[in-house]
């Protein structure tokens, strides 16, 4: 096995077909590294601004009353690992706008960072594209005759009248193709590295270590995947012609045809979310046209304190009931959006490419689950922002304690400085993973698949014809 791995390493070392693949890799790896000095360079001048006016939102608050009728803008930081898996960060909405009073709607969510969205479409060159699509086919490119291509020259007969099994033959092979191809892989993301180092858009710390060598692991399985189908195919083909005509076909339904079907069974099978903010306030608006026709609503302070603001609790009652419903409309359309994505998301593990692409953003904490997880945040921090307010407000005796109504909170003055900023707080390495499990099991499955794949065409096939 050791002879046949070092004799196919050294066949790729001094092949053509190599050098050229090699050199194609290196452009795209290069190309990735280009984009992303330019798209990180912007996105920390981006986020620069956005803070800096986020910040003046803060410095303007003098009062309880202020801050309470205040939307809070708060946005989802860059990981660092953008250049490896984008995982939806040019395009999942980046900004939450959360207010705290009483009956002003839920947080909502939308994009701050970019002034044409339609722009987003053509900046995603990261590692995990360049692998799903690049590499895969050149794994395609340099083994489509690993097999057949022996048959066809005799070398194979005379290999296995060695004592040599066939599938000792078979891993010396894979294990040949797989190096040279990491190799690639290792020099192409290195020099992606090296641009991105030199234009100053990141910072070598261990979280990009760690998902490079997550990435690596990833990119290890489903190399493996496509060598073993690419040899089993070869196998059975007989004739690398064949093979290489019928891997191009194959190649060409997992990585691209069935991606592109994923959006359209998503949409006809999940459910849309639809115009739900619509629905909120027209909501809020029946509930305080009712409560008009009551004779119920706020008063006024002076007016309100000549019954201990009875009339206003009884409306700040109705319209607190009103905001719990308004928030489950809210919280509705937020998971009927995410499972009609992961509805097309379960489409698109059926292709190879894709059930890799998810398993390094699992990796890396990012992808729809990331997401998710900075659409909570903003929830919480509209509860931490409220506990906040309620505390300042409980410390002053003379307030009508009507929290989270604007007019009737404690007039104090209100140091802004004191108001909870908000930190986002990314995803563990095990919460990632755990969420993102169902891809890498499906990478896993498909890497041992295609190994027995092999193993029964090679063990099959016929020497002597």
């Amino acid at each position: 096995m050791g002879a046949i791995f070092l004799h196919q390493l050294h066949d790729h070392l001094k092949s053509l077909r190599f050098q050229i693949s090699l050199l194609v890799l290196l452009m795209f790896f290069s190309a990735s590294g280009v984009i992303y000095t330019w798209k990180i360079e912007r996105l920390v001048e981006e986020t620069a601004r956005i803070e800096a006016g986020n910040e003046q939102r803060y410095e303007g608050l003098e009062s309880l009353s202020q801050a309470t009728n205040q939307w809070y803008r708060i946005i989802t930081q860059a990981l660092g690992t953008e250049f490896i898996a984008e995982g939806g960060f040019n395009w999942f909405e980046d900004t939450a706008w959360v207010g705290v009073a009483t009956g002003n709607g839920s947080p909502g969510t939308g994009n701050m960072r970019t002034t044409n969205n339609w722009m987003q479409r053509f900046e995603v060159v990261d590692w995990t594209v360049v692998t799903r699509i690049v590499l895969s086919f050149l794994c395609i490119v340099l083994a489509y005759d690993a097999v057949s291509g022996e048959l066809e020259s005799g070398t194979l007969r005379l290999a296995l009248a060695n004592p040599l099994s066939r599938g000792r033959f078979l891993v010396g092979k894979f294990l040949g193709h797989l190096s040279i191809l990491l190799i690639a892989t290792l020099l192409g993301s290195l020099l992606s590295l090296l641009i991105l180092s030199l234009g100053g858009a990141f910072d070598l710390n261990e979280r990009i270590l760690r998902g490079y060598g997550l990435f690596l692991l990833g990119t290890t399985l489903y190399l493996s995947f496509f060598l073993f189908l690419v040899m089993g195919i070869s196998a059975l083909s007989r004739s690398s012609a064949s093979a290489l005509v019928l891997l191009v076909l194959m190649w060409a339904v997992l990585i691209v045809v069935i991606p592109q079907t994923s959006y359209m069974i998503g949409v006809k099978f999940g459910e849309s979310p639809g115009e739900w903010w619509e629905e909120q306030w027209e909501y809020m608006s029946e509930v305080r046209e009712a409560l008009e026709r009551e004779g119920v609503g706020l008063r006024g302070r002076e007016l309100g304190k000549t019954d201990g603001y009875a009339v206003e609790q009884r409306y700040a009652r109705r319209i607190r009931e009103a905001e719990k419903a308004q928030d489950r409309i809210a919280q509705r359309a937020f998971y009927q959006e995410v499972r009609q994505y992961k509805l097309a998301k379960m489409v698109n593990l059926l292709s190879p490419g894709f059930a890799f692409q998810y398993t390094v953003e699992a990796f890396l904490g990012t992808g729809v689950m990331r997401y998710e997880n900075f659409v909570r945040q903003a929830w919480q921090y509209r509860d931490i922002v409220r506990d906040f307010l309620r505390t300042r407000d409980a410390a002053d005796p003379d307030s009508p304690h009507l929290v989270f109504f604007p007019d009737y909170l404690s007039e104090r003055e209100l140091d802004h400085r004191n108001i909870p900023r908000f930190k986002e707080t990314p995803l563990s390495l095990a919460e990632s993973v755990s969420a993102g499990m169902l891809p890498i099991i499906v990478l896993v499955l498909e890497a041992a698949g295609s190994f027995f794949f092999a193993l029964w065409a090679f063990n099959r096939m016929d020497l002597t014809g």
